[in-house]
């Protein structure tokens, strides 16, 4: 029986210069709104296009039209945008921020937010709060409160504008991957444990986010060194171990607590830097990410481009073509 073809992005126009358009796109896109508008020139109009798949969303917003609001209830999904022209301004509880051309920044949620538009061109990436909400529980042992709308650091902001042009144009894309409903949920994991890195939360100076605690012991050294030489080998926990001189439990205890995972999640972690420097140095015209990824113990390409991308920044195949 012939399977339906995977879903594709939803792809919706919007090109107006009314008011109550704009107010009511703004409502029905991001958040309930009270929106006050400046004059408007003759020719000047407010363009969206949106790109959605179930979990995941991204916009391209233009608008010659200048206005500002007030969001009373905030917004109860993440929204983070970049800045490619004029100036957005955000005042909340939870921070200030005036972004401008190169800018990222994001919406603060469930809290009154105001807000300006100054002739403004961003894209924006919309996250359902879950999705962070889910990679919090793992990397941080609970939900945390943002304390910032900016990235905690220039190489941080340098890695979020990177990572929200490729999920925007992924999702722009009229044949677009992220119709798979797999690799959109990884997609959105992806975006969600970002953020966790890039803004600054509750758990950002603690040691909730897996920082080694204290010098790295034996047996750890030992399994570490084990996994790095059998990584092109199927390897199993009691081998690590047993190479390791310690018992399962006290092993993964040990990883937990000094590199952030389990001694199996340390052996994809090399696999994929492995599979990593394999593609940066293969021939295009004679391997594929499929082939290489297979090798290192990958069988499902979506899951390897997610872990690639949230490794690495960029997809397998753009480091393929490299």
């Amino acid at each position: 029986m012939p399977t339906a073809p995977p879903p594709t992005p939803v792809h919706r126009t919007v090109f107006s210069a009314d008011e109550s358009e704009v107010t009511g796109f703004i409502r029905q896109t991001y958040a309930e709104n009270s929106s006050r508008f400046a004059p408007i020139r003759e020719g000047a109009r407010f363009s969206a296009l949106t790109h959605d798949v179930p979990g995941l969303g991204a916009d391209r917003v233009r608008t010659s039209i200048d206005y500002s609001g007030t969001s009373a209830e905030g917004f109860s999904d993440f929204t983070f945008f970049l800045v490619h022209a004029g100036s957005v301004h955000v005042d909340s509880p939870v921070g200030s921020v005036t972004a401008t051309a190169g800018d990222v920044a994001f919406y603060p949620l469930g809290t009154p937010v105001e807000f300006a538009m100054d002739g403004f061109d961003v894209t924006t990436l919309r996250l359902p709060s879950h999705h962070v909400d889910d990679a919090a529980r793992l990397l941080a042992d609970g939900p945390v409160t943002f304390g910032a709308l900016t990235p905690v650091s220039p190489a941080a902001h340098r890695y979020w504008r990177s990572l929200l042009k490729l999920v925007a144009g992924a999702l722009a894309d009229p044949d677009s991957p992220l119709g798979s409903p797999l690799l959109a949920a990884e997609m959105a994991r992806t975006a969600a444990v970002a953020c966790l890195h890039v803004f600054p939360h509750s758990a950002t100076s603690q040691h909730h986010l897996r920082e080694p605690a204290g010098p790295m012991p034996a047996t750890v050294r030992r399994a570490v060194a084990h996994i790095e030489a059998r990584a092109h080998e199927p390897v199993q926990l009691h081998e690590i171990a047993a190479a390791a001189g310690a018992t399962p439990r006290a092993l993964q205890h040990g990883f937990r607590r000094h590199l952030g995972t389990s001694p199996l999640g340390h052996l994809r972690r090399v696999r994929l830097e492995l599979a990593h420097r394999e593609l940066r140095s293969a021939d295009p015209a004679h391997e594929t990410v499929a082939a290489v990824a297979a090798r290192w113990g990958f069988a499902n390409a979506g899951r390897f481009a997610a872990a690639h991308l949230e490794a690495f920044g960029e997809l397998p195949s753009q480091t393929l073509r490299m």
